[in-house]
This record gives structure tokens, C-alpha cells and sequence, in this order.
């Protein structure tokens, strides 16, 4: 169903003025904000790659978080991250399994909170991941990409935000003023 291939090391290569973004857990964990750059491309990315922060801290917010690629020839990609690529023309979405493996239960269980945790190739390989119909999968993804933008986003999410408290106040201050209505 998938391809599963390491990072390689790029530290001897960052460059500021580089070409390339190189994925990092930091990258990853911070949504795309903290880049590094490099000139060489050791492992290229494509678009609809899967990629998955290998290891992390004791109780750490990055293990097992997902980045999907969305363009060609922009990023490489560095070691202790994973790079799962899922194979044409099955039965899952590229996006649908982006979205189940991100900090997924099944991986984050093997932080044990006292040592960093380390994920094997083995142990995201043996994820079960469900297998809806392709149409359903589309439409979880969708949903699920718009409360990412509206959680992410700070200029759409938060004004959403005020805009759904005022409505929760507004419905309770009615409920509880309103003496008159049970």
C-alpha cells in the first residue's frame, strides 16, 4: 500500500541561501514556520509524500506528526524523519492517510515519558489504517483540511473563534435571563 524511505543527515549542508527547505522534526512541529535550507537535494520529495517525525523528547508534541508535501522540488529530506509515499492507484488517499497517521495512537503509545522515543520503519509500517471507500475518504480529508485552516490560522481561526463564543453567550445569557421559559 505505501513506501517507506529514512532522511539523510544534511547538518555539513545547511545554507541560508540554499534552494531547498530540509524537513526537520522543528520544521514539522512549528507547521512549516522554522526552515533551514541546503543546496543539495540528498533526498528529494514529491508532491503527496507523507512525512513523519521519528523521534522526539520524553511526552514531546512532534513525535509522530505529519507533513504533506504539496510541490515538487522544493523540499529534502533530513534524517529521524520518515517519508512514506502511498502507492498509485489504490485504495487510499495520499491526504486521508496523512491525516490518520498525524500523532496517530498507535505510534505515540511508544513514548514512554522518562526516555526520547525513537519510531522504527517496522512500527509505522504496522499502523492498521482503515479503509473506507475512496469517496468518504475525500470528504473526511475535507473536513478535516478545513478545521486545520481554521486552527492554524490565525487570521480566519480566531476570528471564528470570537464569533462562535459570542454566539455561546449570547444563547446563555437569553437562556438565563429568560426566566419566564424553562
Amino acid at each position: 500500500m505505501a513506501y517507506f524511505q529514512n532522511g539523510k543527515g544534511h547538518e555539513k549542508n545547511i545554507d541560508e541561501n540554499g534552494s531547498f527547505i530540509v524537513i526537520n522534526s522543528k520544521f514539522i512541529s512549528t507547521n512549516g514556520t522554522v526552515k533551514k535550507y541546503c543546496n543539495d537535494q540528498l533526498v528529494p520529495l514529491f508532491k503527496e509524500d507523507i512525512l513523519i517525525v521519528m523521534s522526539d523528547l520524553p511526552n514531546g508534541k512532534a513525535l509522530a506528526k505529519t507533513f504533506f508535501v504539496t510541490e515538487d522540488n522544493k523540499y529534502t529530506l533530513n534524517q529521524r524523519i520518515g517519508r512514506i509515499t502511498v502507492k498509485e492507484g489504490g485504495e487510499l488517499l495520499p491526504s486521508f492517510v496523512n491525516h490518520f497517521l498525524n500523532r496517530n495512537k498507535q505510534l505515540t503509545k511508544y513514548d514512554n515519558g522518562t526516555d526520547q522515543t525513537n519510531l522504527r520503519k517496522d512500527q509505522i509500517l504496522d499502523v492498521v489504517i482503515p479503509i473506507p471507500p475512496l469517496e468518504q475518504q475525500q470528504r473526511i480529508v475535507s473536513i478535516l483540511d478545513k478545521f486545520e485552516t481554521l486552527t492554524n490560522s490565525i487570521t480566519e481561526g480566531l476570528p471564528l473563534a470570537i464569533e462562535q463564543s459570542q454566539k455561546r453567550y449570547e444563547y446563555y445569557r437569553e437562556l438565563l435571563l429568560n426566566f419566564h421559559n424553562p
